[in-house]
């Protein structure tokens, strides 16, 4: 495999190589959102980590761009479809993110509303419960990353297997 064509736009990318490249880019995805959340603490550490995982994630996309520009180089087609997968993938990992979230914080919500003696049903109606839940949730910072650990791993997944599909596709790309 060329190396290259992972941290360049300018290289060919064989369909096997693009499947490798394309697969040691998850598994280092996958490594960085498991050592990510092992920075967040319970007690609400890792502040600066946000930043830095939404800086890596930009890298990642920047590669798995490069392999699919050079994939489609390879094949000698243009060079434009690459943008397809690349945005697809990181449009769906965002909405799967805060689809788990969204499912994670309606639990802890449900859970907050029966210890303070709400129905369940009717909370959506108070417009100070969000105030009150917020600051519950702020005082258990656990549970807070109970929310996240959930939805970095739907989006990691929701990423890699829109990518993977879209690579299979590019990979059945012959050469005109």
């Amino acid at each position: 495999m060329n190396p290259l064509a992972i941290i360049t736009p300018t290289q060919r990318a064989a369909p096997m190589a693009f499947l490798i490249g394309l697969i040691l880019l998850a598994v280092l995805d996958g490594v960085k959102t498991w050592y990510g959340l092992s920075l967040i603490s319970a007690e609400g550490g890792g502040d600066g980590f946000g930043n830095i995982s939404m800086g890596l994630f930009a890298l990642m996309l920047v590669f798995v761009s490069f392999l699919f520009i050079n994939r489609r180089r390879d094949a000698d087609r243009g060079v434009m479809l690459f943008l397809l997968p690349v945005i697809l993938a990181a449009v769906v990992c965002i909405i799967g993110s805060f689809i788990m979230i969204t499912i994670a914080s309606l639990g802890l919500m449900g859970e907050y509303a029966e210890t303070v003696g709400r129905d369940v049903m009717t909370v959506a109606q108070d417009p100070s419960f969000q105030a009150e839940f917020q600051s519950w949730l702020e005082e258990r910072p656990e549970m807070a990353v109970g929310m996240v650990q959930p939805a970095a791993w739907a989006g990691f997944a929701a990423f890699w297997g829109i990518t993977l599909l879209f690579g299979l596709w590019f990979m059945s790309m012959k050469r005109e």
